[in-house]
């Protein structure tokens, strides 16, 4: 294993930052969020599903119920949506960029990303963080939210947040068994994560 202090600490400071950045977006998008009609389509998901388990609906029927349901969820949640996406941008790379590859997660774990060829760029920050930090999956989801009919958006939805665990587990593979212990998003932005010194 290359280094496995160097990912309990990139993976600790991943889940402070997500933390972060999740708790200031809930916050900020409370006022546009209808709450009520939210937690009533989040009653409904159990109850749908025991009533397919019971044999009361089909298959098909189960679908459709579902992907109504996530879909309003989903609609309902715009807000939180657009502002998580915004949050993203400027805190995994405005503001990661501008302190030196360190976000307050990385920070406080004392590691950074830096450039694996020159000079880390802005360029570099953008591309890393649209992967590590899910912002093109958002984006991805957020625009067929958007553009796309109510049964195409469930499909869309799901195979992105499929494609998204499969780029997590390959990721923590990378780092953990991989000669430079360097995360897929690191190979493709050219960047590396080391400690502070």
């Amino acid at each position: 294993m290359k280094d496995k202090p160097l990912f309990f600490q990139r993976f600790i400071a991943f889940i402070i930052d997500f933390l972060l950045v999740t708790f200031a977006a809930s916050l900020l998008s409370t006022p546009f969020v209808d709450t009520e009609k939210t937690a009533k389509i989040e009653e409904q998901i159990p109850q749908i599903l025991e009533r397919y388990t019971s044999g009361e609906t089909t298959t098909q029927e189960y679908f459709l119920e579902y992907s109504n349901a996530y879909y309003q969820l989903s609609k309902n949640s715009g807000a939180v949506s657009i502002i998580t996406l915004f949050l993203s941008a400027c805190y995994f790379v405005v503001f990661q960029f501008h302190h030196k590859g360190q976000t307050l997660g990385k920070k406080w774990m004392k590691i950074k990303v830096v450039s694996t060829d020159d000079k880390l760029n802005m360029d570099q920050m953008v591309f890393r963080s649209l992967i590590a930090n899910f912002i093109l999956v958002e984006l991805i989801q957020f625009a067929s939210l958007v553009f796309s009919p109510k049964n195409v958006y469930f499909y869309i939805a799901f195979g992105v947040e499929m494609i998204q665990y499969v780029i997590v587990i390959i990721s923590v593979f990378m780092i953990l068994f991989g000669k430079e212990g360097l995360a897929l998003h690191d190979k493709l932005a050219h960047t590396k994560v080391i400690k502070e010194k």
